[in-house]
């Protein structure tokens, strides 16, 4: 194979850049990159484009991060270069090293999308949602307060996949629209409840 000397200095950013801020994953592998990442990193789209010379297919997504302690209330905005699982392969022919890590992968290893269940009148709905950055199940408890993934009542890491019985539930009627307030499956019949009251009440 024929190699540029352009696609030979993307193969040495891409390679730097998925040692230092790369995050494989059960759906691929994930770069991150904060809104005006600024002049000493590399934004997204120019992670992409050079993914893009490389013959990587990749995506652009929107992601989010846990705030910073300094700003506890500021959730940071970004997004994140993807690169799914099926496409890893294109990666790796720039970056042999990386095989290494895919085969020590374990075969249920979280994948971009955090999973829960929102109950509706005649169905349960499975809902996914990969506005999460990508190391979300690394998170610590307090990083995944703040963005919501622990039960609102009792404080359950809804990340376990260990306790199928607590699974995330999130009960749309008791929030604002285009929320989420996600409660394990313990505490969800209470919510459900609720529902069923104000469903009552509004008949």
């Amino acid at each position: 194979m024929t190699v540029s000397e352009e696609q030979r200095c993307a193969q040495r950013r891409i390679v730097a850049t998925v040692r230092t801020c790369g995050v494989l994953s059960g759906g691929g592998l994930a770069m991150w990159r904060e809104h005006n990442a600024g002049e000493w990193k590399a934004s997204a789209a120019k992670i992409s484009a050079d993914l893009t010379l490389l013959g990587v297919p990749n995506t652009v997504v929107p992601a989010l991060r846990p705030p910073l302690s300094r700003s506890p209330h500021q959730i940071r905005r970004g997004e994140e270069v993807r690169i799914v699982t099926s496409d890893v392969q294109y990666l790796v022919r720039w970056m042999p090293s990386l095989q290494k890590s895919i085969d020590r992968l374990p075969p249920d290893a979280p994948t971009f999308a955090f999973v829960y269940f929102e109950p509706q009148a005649d169905s349960m709905l499975i809902m996914k949602t990969s506005g999460f950055a990508a190391e979300w199940p690394n998170w610590s408890d307090k990083q995944a307060t703040a963005m919501g993934l622990m039960c609102a009542e009792c404080g359950f890491d809804l990340r376990r996949t260990d306790a199928e019985q607590r699974a995330a539930f999130n009960i749309p009627a008791l929030v604002a629209p285009r929320r989420r307030r996600l409660v394990c499956g313990q505490c969800c019949n209470d919510g459900l409840d609720q529902m069923e009251r104000l469903a009552a009440d509004s008949a």
